[in-house]
């Protein structure tokens, strides 16, 4: 188990109430469930940070190219059900 460290945090009054209920629902504690929910958002955050920089380092047209050879290697399908074509 990794070291842990008392933070306060302030956060509006409405805001707590939520975590709280959902907590409940959950059937967990309230520091289990905002422990959870800020690893799973700094992890997306984080995620979605190392991949700009990767786009940033990237030429643009080289990324077009690259995706329309993939895409003119899928197959084409024009029997496209109504229901499921884009107007």
């Amino acid at each position: 188990m990794s070291k842990t460290q008392v933070v306060t945090l302030r956060i509006p009054v409405d805001l707590k109430a939520r975590l709280e209920n959902e907590a409940h629902i959950q059937g967990v504690s309230m520091n289990n469930l905002a422990n959870y929910m800020l690893t799973t958002q700094i992890s997306q955050i984080e995620v979605l940070s190392a991949i700009e920089v990767r786009i940033s380092r990237k030429n643009i047209s080289s990324l077009r190219n690259k995706v329309n050879k993939v895409l003119d290697s899928v197959q084409k399908n024009y029997d496209i059900p109504e229901w499921d074509k884009v107007h």
